[in-house]
């Protein structure tokens, strides 16, 4: 059985200091690429809103008072809940997204749907703020070292050897390529919108997940390898043409920095030390990642159009379509095109500022839009698969949600779960409702990464279970969410279990030890 370390009080592996570099090379960069930009379109114009600049400082302040503490008390994990919220989210979206507005780099359409502003905008920073603060004190409450210690004595104590999984990991990896090609001809996945959605697409939605954990068991297993054997080269060879390919077929904007953070985690948690000069390079990386990500999904948006569903001929087709047209285009012209969209993907403060503005007045209209109590809807439902009740309501559509607050179902406006607890329970729903995040936050990294007898399964384990918590998305869909990635892991793990020689496993309770070879 493994244990946790419950005498540090942070629950904070003593980590590499030097692992705060890549965060500070990125956003580091950003901010130069914004300084760039405004430069470039003369200046530091009159008639911004620099009101947002104070606000904006004061944020950033406070979202990042808690990992510097982690920093400086334990060390830095760059995957510590607190810090990667931070990092991969919080900060950009709203503290530079302040600036982003203050200096008028972005400007969506909806700005106009903010009454007051001058009050809204602040006022929704507030709620970021204190929402992320709830989640910081979930994250810390006492209580969390009794759950802790329950919950360890029935997690499995599987060791897997890196040498050990190549097959396994392969073996997901196929399976969710599989579920991958099947979602994106059904319409579930990719640039592409379904019409109504079948009794089996939840279901097909979530089993794509096993291409994520079949890619993460090999990432780990690359970075742990001792040995550099003819299975090593060929599946690195396989994770790294993965890459451009899923971005590729996704045509997302995001994909590429999505596929990176996987191999991030998979480095930072394989026990090698960490150099400062890796931490320039990563945070190089995650930069280009980004704009590349941002250029290419872009582009493909532009060319195919709209969300329409294409056959699967005509979609490799705008993607060629998408390469000839970036390898022809001025470099310049690339860059120019897709920063304003970079700082329009980055922000956004306004999205909240919509709903902190008008949820009470739209509050009457919800029901008709499928909107209403959709926490409790959600929660309720989340044990009963779509293809058992195939008229089970959609409580939380994002098209429905953008369509009553943007007056556009066309897109998906990003909600984030301050929004959405705001709009069910009001401000003091936000404490409790993030509290519970935290604690949850909590649970995870203490039994996955926090213990003395780390496995690579629970390292595994830890991506998926941490990136259900969206800070962009309804509040509404994390315990469904939760509840079917759990379903897939376990599936996951008892297939690699099979397929792997388990040196040793201990299963609840100590009481049966199996060695197996």
């Amino acid at each position: 059985m493994s244990h946790i370390r419950l005498d540090n009080p942070d629950f904070v592996p003593k980590q590499r200091a030097s692992g705060l570099f890549p965060v500070l090379v990125l956003w580091g960069l950003v901010f130069v690429a914004i300084l760039v930009f405004l430069w470039a379109q003369g200046g530091f114009g009159v008639g911004s809103d620099y009101y947002l600049i104070p606000w904006s400082i004061i944020a950033g302040v406070a979202v990042l008072a808690p990992p510097a503490y982690i920093f400086r008390k334990s060390g830095f994990d760059l995957f510590h809940p607190l810090i990667f919220a931070v990092w991969s989210y919080i900060f950009p979206a709203f503290v530079l997204g302040g600036f982003i507005l203050a200096f008028g780099l972005s400007n969506p359409f909806f700005l106009s749907f903010i009454e007051n502003p001058e009050f809204n905008i602040p006022f929704s920073l507030f709620i970021v703020v204190f929402g992320y603060l709830s989640v910081v004190l979930g994250f810390y409450l006492p209580s969390n070292k009794y759950l802790v210690k329950r919950m360890d004595k029935i997690v499995p104590d599987l060791d897997w050897e890196p040498q050990n999984v190549w097959l396994p990991g392969i073996a997901l990896m196929f399976i969710g390529i599989g579920f991958n090609i099947l979602g994106f001809l059904q319409g579930v996945l990719g640039y592409q919108r379904i019409d109504e959605t079948g009794i089996f697409d939840g279901l097909l939605f979530f089993l794509t997940l096993i291409y994520l954990i079949g890619n993460l068991l090999l990432w780990l297993a690359i970075f742990q390898s001792k040995q550099k054997t003819g299975a090593y080269y060929l599946v690195l060879f396989l994770l790294v043409i993965m890459v451009p390919l899923k971005m590729a077929l996704q045509g997302n904007r995001g994909s590429l920095f999505s596929s990176v953070l996987p191999i991030a985690m998979a480095f930072w948690y394989s026990g090698r030390r960490l150099k400062w000069q890796h931490s320039v390079v990563f945070g190089g990386v995650l930069f280009l990642a980004i704009s590349i990500g941002i250029v290419y999904g872009t582009t493909f948006r532009m060319i195919k159009g709209s969300e329409a569903r294409i056959n699967a001929g005509d979609y490799v087709g705008q993607i060629t379509e998408t390469i000839d047209y970036i390898s022809r285009t001025d470099t310049g012209r690339l860059i120019l095109e897709s920063s304003t969209t970079l700082f329009e993907r980055l922000e956004n403060l306004s999205s909240l500022a919509v709903v902190v503005s008008n949820y009470e007045k739209l509050e009457a209209y919800e029901a008709s839009y499928g909107l209403k109590n959709n926490i409790y809807n959600d929660l309720l439902t989340a044990f009963i698969p779509r293809f058992v009740w195939p008229d089970k309501p959609s409580t939380s559509d994002p098209r429905a949600y953008s369509d009553l607050y943007f007056s556009y179902g066309d897109n998906s406006f990003a909600i984030t779960p301050f929004g959405d607890l705001l709009r069910n329970f009001g401000l003091f729903g936000i404490p409790l409702g993030m509290m519970i995040v935290g604690m949850y936050l909590r649970l995870i990294y203490s039994l996955m990464i926090e213990t003395e007898e780390p496995r690579i399964w629970k390292k595994m384990a830890y991506y998926p279970l941490l990136t259900v918590v969206s800070y962009e998305a309804f509040y509404a869909t994390m315990f469904p969410s939760l509840l079917r990635t759990g379903v897939v892991l376990v599936l996951c793990i008892l297939l690699i279990t099979f397929l792997t020689p388990v040196r040793d496993l201990a299963l609840p309770l100590g009481r049966v030890r199996h060695v197996r070879s």
